[in-house]
């Protein structure tokens, strides 16, 4: 799809090629001019091209005004009489319509009747017609129209160029006149701009494009240009209120025209002016031609239809004038078109005949010949300024080989940023894994569009030796000590095309992680917003939400008016925006937890796939402290299957607490069930059976059941269908019951017992490296951290992460593009999708997730939490922290009119906003992150600002 817009380029074409056969009958012999994409050109000749055409316009808007009554003198003397005020063109237009007379007309019908007189002597036969009676109404109605020109306010004092005032009968067959009115009614063009590209000292035209001038973009792009576009669209609407107010009108009033007889109607002229078709030559056309010298600047005489010559100015930086057309052949072509009007006036006024037509005369015919040229002109004119620059386009189209797409620069920049800087960004396609050991599964962010592409960062481990503090509730605080990294996501827009994201995670089958998502609060804290627990090859979809926040630049433009109160608030809230634009991804890998909670080697749980899943399970589904699951045997040095076979012992104990609670609540339930069956059948027993459920054939063997007590009762068979469906649900509803109560638990505890010495709460091994720094909760929720204060003196050296986006904001306005790039929010949203498998031989199905499920979810992932942390008393080694920073570079169009429309090279805009990131990310200056010198080089003659500092 062309970036420019509602331009038909082989409509164009066909319209051009059509007038080059008059263009070459009015040049010289031997030239050939052509479309300008026909002929090879620089960049500087389109500016050249642009001034012609648009000064071929303003000739071509003032010969047609002339046509209307504005000749050279008239305005000489009203530009001098008004001084320094604008000049407005008005057009007045009314009708008055008077009741002349009631006239009864006899009208012929198609049918006849024959009528015979029998007289002494013969039969006379004779044929009658048969008329109808009908009653005419006929109204004088007077129209008065008229075109002036006046200064200022001076409405009264207005100069008349064209009027014309004339009156018709209109006959009706209804006395109703309201539609033969036409109330007045005013249109008016202001004609400041087309006044000022005239030079009327000499009538000259003289407009020129001013390059110098920073909002001059492109050719087509330029206050100039605009301006020109906008009167040529103000003169379109203004014809087509006079076309509307006056020539419709006028259709109006001659269709009422509804005589009795056949003869008296008369042809509408007014149906012809609705035609779009102008036979008038036009002279706005964007033509160049191939020829090594400059054509001859005679100079030609304007004819006397004529009133404006041209003035042409060259530009410094065009250095092909010789494919342009010369001042004398545009005077050639702006001559043929007065000419050629002329000719269509005098036409026009030849072939009509007043006795033919009802209310037309010869001076509406004129005007709306003159106002179809002048509506044709503005037309071209327009078309042509967008020729220009859909030009541009396919030229570029050409040199590439296909029309580019915001895919397409993406996968430009990622090749450019891996040349370009060192360390280059990187895929966000994280493996979650151990060292030395298979990976248990990974996280990614992930364009949504059928690709999966993921998305590049730039990348930096930070805060080494530092802990997170993650808060599962307001009594536990949960300390993570693995590895965190920092991540600068550099995104970009074009127009309003938004690439819709989402977080993936994946876990390979038999294992299992957490995942934490949540916005950092300060260096050392990670709000948890959701919380999910990952496993057995669950594919996880988080849809991300990405939120610009206003430039700094935008904002202090929106508060620069504010008092200094309100300004405060708005700086304190935007700081807190930026603070909280940081996005945190915390990945928690079960297995190594659990050995260091259970008091296991290292690797211990690599293949007990059973016993880490049973123990998820007792941590998840019924908090079972770890105290009673731990290894608890009195030798460290005992082997590894002893410890294994130690740690089995106590889940089956546990588990076997659970089974018989689950057995006696089920007894119970069942008893319960028994009761109420019981109480059900005395109920029925004491009301006598419906008549309908016993036959004579019915055996008394059919209608018993033995009852507890050998009783048999005779019962409806719909009864007896109730009571099984009770019996059959007893065993669920004690299932249910039995997950519902908690009291089995403190059974299970004092049923299962452990070594004061050697127990859980002493045992030693792999958890002791964890826990010696490690906080301890009191009973008030309070506790101690021995080693506490290293860490803290560790993490006040590191990065602080919610700094990064106010070091980018004051970046970006003091060295970057402070209009366009935002820093971007990333949230998630509130509809997850899960690919999960029942079991292993069945297929994955797609479930989605709703608010209720995502919340279950982080409950049952903080379980987890808790107890892997021992309440926040144990520290979480195997963790891993990915904060990532985002920015969003906007552009206000798509890709082809970034360059076209905009002139901007989006890659060198780009690459400096990646190099201001990059610099935050890595803690380094620009100029040490590019890869060659070469590149630096350049980096200094485009985008020298992001070099600095």
């Amino acid at each position: 799809m062309s970036s420019v817009v509602n331009f038909n380029h082989l409509s164009f074409q066909r319209k051009v090629n059509d007038a080059l056969t008059a263009v070459e009958r009015t040049l010289e012999l031997e030239r050939s001019p052509r479309l300008a994409e026909e002929v090879d050109h620089t960049y500087g000749a389109k500016y050249e091209l642009v001034d012609i055409t648009t000064n071929a316009a303003i000739i071509a808007f003032m010969t047609c005004l002339e046509k209307l009554g504005l000749n050279g003198l008239i305005l000489g003397a009203i530009v001098e009489g008004a001084g320094n005020k604008p000049l407005t063109l008005r057009f007045d237009v009314s009708t008055t319509p008077t009741f002349m007379k009631e006239v009864k007309v006899k009208v012929p019908m198609d049918r006849s009747y024959e009528q015979t007189e029998e007289t002494a002597t013969s039969m006379a036969t004779k044929v009658l017609k048969a008329v109808r009676h009908v009653t005419e109404f006929h109204y004088d109605v007077e129209l008065e129209w008229s075109l002036s020109i006046y200064s200022g306010t001076s409405v009264d004092e207005r100069t008349v160029l064209m009027s014309n005032k004339s009156s018709s009968v209109i006959v009706k067959q209804a006395k109703e006149s309201s539609r033969l009115r036409i109330s007045p009614r005013s249109y008016e063009l202001p004609l400041t701009w087309l006044l000022k590209q005239v030079n009327l000292d000499d009538m000259a035209s003289q407009f020129k494009v001013d390059t110098s001038r920073e909002s001059t973009k492109t050719p087509r792009r330029n206050d100039d240009v605009d301006r020109a576009i906008d009167f040529s669209r103000r003169l379109s609407t203004w014809i087509g209120q006079i076309r509307t107010g006056l020539f419709g009108s006028l259709a109006r009033i001659e269709g009422q025209h509804d005589p009795a007889l056949e003869k008296d109607r008369q042809r509408s002229y007014m149906s012809d002016m609705s035609s779009s078709i102008d036979p008038t030559f036009n002279p706005i056309l964007p033509l160049m031609e191939d020829r090594s010298e400059p054509s001859s600047n005679s100079e030609d005489k304007v004819v006397p239809d004529c009133m404006i010559k041209i003035e042409l100015q060259s530009h410094e930086d065009s250095t092909d004038r010789n494919v342009l057309l010369s001042s004398s052949d545009l005077t050639k072509l702006t001559n043929e078109h007065a000419r050629s009007l002329q000719g269509v006036l005098e036409t026009c006024a030849g072939a009509f005949d007043a006795s033919e037509y009802i209310v037309t005369t010869t001076v509406e015919i004129e005007l709306g010949a003159v106002l179809r040229n002048l509506r044709s002109l503005s037309i071209q004119y327009e078309e042509t300024m967008n020729y220009v620059e859909s030009m541009m386009e396919r030229q570029l189209v050409a040199a590439i080989g296909k029309r580019l797409t915001q895919d397409d620069l993406q996968t430009y920049v990622r090749y450019h940023d891996a040349r370009l800087l060192s360390p280059a960004p990187k895929p966000f396609s994280l493996s979650i894994r151990r060292p030395e050991h298979y990976p248990t599964g990974l996280i990614s962010i992930e364009t949504v569009d059928g690709k999966n592409d993921c998305m590049h960062s730039h990348s930096r481990q930070v805060n080494v030796g530092s802990t997170l503090n993650i808060a599962l509730n307001s009594a536990t605080l949960v300390q993570l000590s693995g590895n965190q990294y920092l991540h600068g996501w550099m995104n970009h827009r074009f127009g309003a095309d938004k690439k819709n994201h989402r977080l993936v995670a994946r876990a390979r089958q038999f294992s299992a992680f957490i995942l934490v998502i949540g916005t950092m609060t300060d260096g050392t804290t990670l709000d948890p917003k959701d919380a999910i627990i990952v496993q057995d090859k669950d594919e996880l979809l988080i849809p991300l939400l990405l939120e610009e926040i206003p430039t700094a630049r935008e904002f202090k433009d929106a508060i620069k008016s504010l008092s200094p109160e309100q300004q405060r608030f708005a700086q304190a809230y935007r700081s807190m925006q930026l603070s909280s634009s940081v996005f945190g991804v915390c990945v928690v890998q079960i297995k190594p937890q659990l050995e260091a909670l259970l008091g296991l080697p290292a690797d211990a749980l690599d293949k007990e796939m059973k016993l880490t899943q049973d123990l998820m399970e007792l941590f998840v589904e019924y908090q079972v402290p770890s105290d009673l699951l731990s290894y608890n045997g009195h030798s460290e040095s005992a082997a590894l299957e002893d410890k294994i076979a130690n740690v089995k012992a106590n889940v089956k104990a546990v588990t076997d607490v659970i089974e018989s609670q689950k057995e006696k609540q089920l007894k119970d339930e069942r008893a319960r069930t028994d009761m109420a069956m019981e109480e059900m059948l005395q109920q029925e027993e004491q009301m006598p059976p419906p008549a309908q459920y016993y036959g004579a054939s019915a055996s008394s063997a059919n209608l018993k059941r033995k009852v507890k007590g050998g009783r048999g009762r005779a019962h409806p068979p719909k009864s007896i269908e109730r009571f099984r469906s009770l019996e059959r649900a007893a065993p669920s509803m004690a299932m249910a019951a039995c997950a519902d109560e908690g009291d089995y638990m403190c059974e299970a505890a004092d049923s299962i017992s452990i070594d004061d010495e050697g127990g859980a709460g002493g045992y030693k091994g792999a958890a002791d490296q964890t826990e010696n720094g490690s906080r301890t909760n009191d009973i008030d929720g309070q506790g101690t951290t021995s080693g506490q204060s290293d860490q803290n003196d560790s993490t006040s050296k590191g990065v602080d992460f919610t700094l990064i986006p106010k070091q980018l904001d004051q970046s970006v306005e003091r060295k970057g593009d402070a209009a366009s790039l935002r820093s971007t929010t990333i949230k998630t949203s509130s509809n997850w999708t899960r690919n999960r498998q029942a079991n292993l031989l069945s297929k994955p199905e797609r479930h989605g997730l709703d608010t209720d499920g995502i919340r279950r979810e982080k409950s049952k992932a903080f379980d987890l939490l808790d107890a892997l942390s021992r309440s926040g008393s144990l520290a979480i080694a195997h963790s891993e922290l990915h904060v990532v920073v985002a920015m969003t570079h906007c552009f206000e169009k798509d890709l082809m009119g970034t360059v076209i429309r905009d002139n901007v090279n989006p890659i060198e805009k780009i690459e400096c906003s990646t190099l201001l990131l990059a610099s935050a990310v890595h803690g380094l200056s620009a100029r040490e992150l590019v890869r060659d010198a070469n590149e630096l080089q350049r980096l200094r003659m485009t985008v020298p600002r992001s070099l600095e500092g």
